[in-house]
């Protein structure tokens, strides 16, 4: 209680308060004042709201949330069979879930792009293939739907991103480094894994995850510690694999951030520069510069057959004219969804069964224009949202998370021109978590603040 309050003067003497003046001696503020009750401090109210030990808004479980962690530990780490089990207790979690049941418009979008797959592998000469890939992608558009209704709070959503960083670092980047295998000198792990140029660009988004972590100021400093640790390990992982689109996509998605922050803060950024500088140095060998190197050849097709001296540059630049050529033919439809190594054999027999090595490419052979259009539509629709919320939102620990995240994303868009990842699982996983960060930070509470800021400053 304040001295000089007129309540308390008045009824200090008599020994009685009523409710309403008790609230008022406690808060501090005379009831007869005209002046609006001092808003609590956002930054008192999210410190109480933290988990001591991660740093993490406070959060409530629920069936679908531990569905979605059963089937991320799963397909992240391979270590038990138990994906289908998290989906199905994800669904029951939907079931009894109180509240509106979301169906958000990427779902409806990435509905549309499953519906004209269908459509397509009707018309394609590889029916049972295309049914097959479009089977596994309705799969995907109701683990999309689960995730979009299991991250509600920010405590969900910032435990869940944890979560899938523990799972990647401990396993995938683990087993890359102590007990990986290579392939022609590139290293590489197990299961989706084995191909160095996929590994790199799932790395590129588990980066995404580290950096927002290691740059939330509120986090504790094992929180930040662990992240940035991670960052330098995929960092590493990343170089190892050789994997030029990921290079690419690592300078274009992190790089003006990083340019950004060293202007700001010089300080920091030196210090982590240097360790990674320290790492990469005793870590990397001569043989991943002098393929990294190789990127300035890709500029010309008279230079392009010295890229590598096994020559995967000059053959990806003939198979990806055949890919234009199969998608000249079959514009609409395409050739059924997976089947485009077939199709690349008829039409080229002494290349045989290749990939594109571009996602976008790919994606137009297989399922024609309009099937490529979808596709763009919902990644689009999902990047544009998160930018525009996260400009009108309040700073904060989830915009700098959600940020990171688009950041890798972007990257990783970069990379899919030097590789085919339209069917990888985790970039549909991080574009649902970006929605349901983008939605939390729209709230009317968020927008508010921003607008605050914005008009102050």
């Amino acid at each position: 209680m304040r001295a000089g309050c007129p309540v308390r003067e008045r009824y200090l003497a008599a020994g009685r308060l009523n409710v309403r003046e008790r609230q008022t001696l406690e808060s501090g503020r005379d009831t007869n004042s005209l002046e609006p009750p001092l808003a609590s401090s956002p930054s008192s109210s999210q410190s109480e709201a933290r988990v001591s030990w991660l740093g993490l808004p406070r959060f409530n479980w629920s069936l679908t949330l531990l569905g979605l962690c059963i089937f991320t530990f799963a397909i992240v780490t391979f270590r038990l069979p138990v994906g289908e089990l998290g989906i199905a207790i994800a669904a029951v979690g939907l079931v009894l879930q109180p509240g509106k049941f979301r169906v958000q418009s990427p779902v409806w979008i990435y509905g549309a792009f499953v519906l004209w797959a269908f459509v397509a592998s009707l018309a394609s000469s590889y029916s049972d293939i295309a049914l097959g890939n479009v089977l596994e992608s309705l799969k995907l558009l109701a683990i999309i739907l689960v995730l979009v209704n299991a991250l509600q709070t920010e405590g969900q959503l910032r435990f869940y991103l944890l979560f899938f960083l523990g799972c990647f670092v401990l396993f995938p980047v683990r087993g890359t480094l102590v007990g990986g295998d290579t392939v022609s000198g590139r290293v590489v792990w197990n299961y989706i894994y084995s191909n160095p140029n996929d590994l790199a660009a799932l790395c590129l988004i588990a980066l995404g995850i580290a950096l927002g972590f290691m740059f939330s100021r509120s986090s504790p400093i094992l929180v930040r510690m662990g992240a940035g640790i991670s960052a330098i390990l995929l960092v590493v992982v990343i170089l190892l694999t050789q994997s030029r689109g990921a290079f690419l996509g690592l300078l274009a998605g992190m790089g003006p951030a990083f340019i950004a922050i060293g202007l700001k803060r010089q300080g920091r950024l030196l210090l982590f520069a240097g360790i990674l500088a320290l790492v990469i140095g005793l870590a990397i060998p001569a043989s991943v510069w002098e393929r990294l190197s190789g990127i300035t050849k890709l500029t010309s097709t008279s230079t392009i057959a010295q890229a590598d001296p096994e020559g995967s540059a000059e053959q990806r630049f003939e198979v990806q004219k055949v890919a234009w050529q199969i998608f000249a033919d079959n514009p609409v439809f395409g050739v059924g969804l997976g089947a485009y190594p077939l199709e690349n054999a008829r039409y080229a027999p002494a290349l045989g069964r290749k990939d594109t090595h571009n996602t976008y490419l790919n994606l137009a052979a297989e399922v024609g224009l309009p099937g490529f259009m979808l596709w763009c539509a919902f990644i689009w629709s999902v990047l544009r949202y998160a930018y525009r919320s996260r400009r009108l939102a309040a700073p904060g620990e989830l915009a700098t998370q959600q940020a990171w995240i688009e950041r890798a994303l972007w990257g990783y868009l970069v990379a899919g021109m030097f590789g085919s990842y339209a069917k990888l699982t985790f970039p549909y996983l991080m574009l649902a978590v970006l929605w349901c960060s983008a939605t939390l930070l729209a709230s009317p509470s968020q927008r508010a603040t921003g607008a605050a800021r914005t008009t102050k400053a």
